[in-house]
């Protein structure tokens, strides 16, 4: 079993990441295998709505980008996990 986590935080080792690594360390005393894929950072192009990946019926992007072997990784993968961080802004009232 294999379990594909991508952290969208552009921060590589800040608590977006902890907190992925904690679920590994859970998963892994199990013996389930992990990857940690960074998201943050990367020039993953947006979606053009083309449908060119339903045309060709074979679930890739035509844009040239990481994307497409993220795709294939998460069609392998038993398990998905989105690490998306949460920034909370806080002003100081007096």
């Amino acid at each position: 079993m294999k379990v594909i986590a991508f952290n969208g935080s552009p921060r590589k080792n800040g608590n977006t990441y902890h907190a992925i690594r904690t679920v590994f360390g859970e998963l892994e005393k199990e013996g389930i295998g992990t990857e940690l894929i960074q998201l943050g950072g990367t020039d993953i192009k947006s979606c053009r709505a083309c449908f060119k990946c339903f045309e060709n019926k074979n679930k890739l992007c035509i844009q040239k980008d990481e994307l497409n072997s993220y795709v294939e990784k998460m069609a392998e993968a038993e398990g998905i996990i989105i690490g998306s961080p949460t920034y909370l802004l806080m002003s100081h009232q007096r």
